[in-house]
This record gives structure tokens, C-alpha cells and sequence, in this order.
């Protein structure tokens, strides 16, 4: 793998140049996420995500300013062209040694830097968090979390009424649970105020409607558009999503 994309890696969201782009990074991301203990070879110039640049772009993975930034990056990083290690060593080296703050510096010339997603994945690294797991796709909506199945359902709550996910405020991103929102999103989670009520906010996992939060808290835990039954237990969890 070359320099810039031990980086590129955090920020990773499931979107890339094209479709194949994206499903070749998407499973490499998912093999580092799952086993940190993946040797990594590094390489000068196009590496194993290059490879699937799409044939209909610009190709600029030989770019002079692409192999500069791969240096810098690998300079700070103490690394050498043809080093071995873990992704998991990596990892630890990017927590110890980079600041969010410099990747503007160095990335200036992306293209995907203005999402702010690579400054968000140095922070997760650094307060001892992995890769960002990549968001399902339901009914068209993007819902980040752990575990994540076809109707919300995470590996915090997968009970058959735990069917909803939740937009946080904070990051304008849906997850299933607060748990979800802790382990993922790299922040602290920011509640709803009572004045943001008429917000479309929460996503009903069986019919992919997007409820205001007014609908929500007066559905007595059935979704008003398709019928399904929700969690009634989630009442117990107000206090973390919505201002009371």
C-alpha cells in the first residue's frame, strides 16, 4: 500500500472514483477492519487500490504531488519503501504520530478531503478506535453502526421491534443506538432540541419512511405510516436523543 492511503482508509465511507473503485477499497477496508493483524506491504506508487482507478477518469496515481504527499506521509510515519507490518502497527503509529489538523496540509489537492472524513478518522485512531465500519444502505438511507442488518437492528439491540434508527444532531447521520453513535461516530453525541421536533429524524427500518420526531414520540411505538411495532422499551432512552 502506498503512503496517502494508509490514511485514505480512515476517512473511507463506502464511496470511491467508481463502482468497482469502490467495492475493491471496500474490501480491503473490511479485511484491515476485521483483522488489524493483516500485513501490509508498502510500496512506492500505484498499489492494490490504484489499481482499480476507473478507465474513464483522469489518471493521476503517478502523479509528482500524489508521490510527494506518499512521502511526507511515510516520513512522518517512520516508514520505509518495502516494509512489512500489521495494519494494527499502522494503526498505532498514526495515533501516536499524526494530527488531524495535518491532513489539509498535506491533502490539499484532494478532491474528497472537504468531507472532513479523514481528520475524523485520525481522531477515532487516536482515542483508540479502529476503522470506521462502513454504513448499510436501507431503503436508500445510510445507517452507520455495529452490526447493522436490512431493518436497523445492531449488535446492541436486534430484538424484532428494534427497527428504527436515529439522526444525531451532531453529525447529521443515522445510527440505530446511542451505543452505535459511541463506538462509531469518533464525537460525543448532541441530543435534539425540543425546538427541532418538526425534524425528520428517525427511520423506520421496515418501510424506510423518515419520521419527524413529533411522529415519533406520539406513535405509541408503531410506526404510523406502515404499521410496525417498535420498541416500546426505547422510551427508556429519550433522555439521550431528544431535550425533554
Amino acid at each position: 500500500m502506498r503512503g496517502h492511503h494508509l490514511l485514505c482508509l480512515l476517512g473511507y465511507r463506502g464511496i470511491g472514483y467508481s463502482e468497482q473503485f469502490a467495492r475493491n477499497m471496500s474490501s480491503v477496508h473490511d479485511r484491515l477492519l476485521k483483522d488489524p493483524e493483516t500485513e501490509v506491504c508498502i510500496v512506492q506508487g500505484p498499489d492494490d487500490l490504484c489499481a482499480c482507478f476507473p478507465d474513464d477518469q483522469v489518471y493521476h496515481c503517478d502523479d509528482e504531488h500524489v508521490g510527494t504527499r506518499d512521502q511526507r506521509i511515510l516520513q512522518r510515519l517512520g516508514l520505509e519503501i518495502g516494509e512489512e507490518l500489521t495494519w494494527g502497527e499502522i494503526q498505532s503509529r498514526i495515533a501516536r504520530l499524526v494530527n488531524p489538523e495535518e491532513i489539509a496540509e498535506w491533502c490539499f489537492t484532494c478532491s474528497w478531503r472537504s468531507l472532513g472524513y479523514c481528520e475524523e478518522g485520525v481522531r477515532r485512531i487516536r482515542a483508540g478506535h479502529g476503522l470506521v465500519p462502513l454504513p448499510a444502505r436501507i431503503h436508500g438511507v445510510e445507517v452507520y453502526g455495529v452490526q447493522v442488518d436490512s431493518q436497523t437492528r445492531c449488535g446492541h439491540y436486534a430484538s424484532d421491534r428494534d427497527i428504527i434508527a436515529i439522526r444525531f444532531p451532531c453529525c447529521d447521520t443515522y445510527y440505530p443506538c446511542y451505543q452505535c453513535h459511541q463506538a462509531v461516530a469518533g464525537h460525543p453525541a448532541a441530543t435534539w432540541s425540543t425546538e427541532q421536533f418538526d425534524r425528520k429524524a428517525i427511520l423506520c427500518g421496515a418501510c424506510g419512511t423518515e419520521l419527524t420526531i413529533n411522529q415519533y414520540l406520539a406513535c405509541d411505538s408503531v410506526c404510523p405510516y406502515c404499521g410496525s411495532q417498535l420498541n416500546p422499551g426505547c422510551k427508556n432512552h429519550y433522555h439521550l436523543y431528544f431535550e425533554r
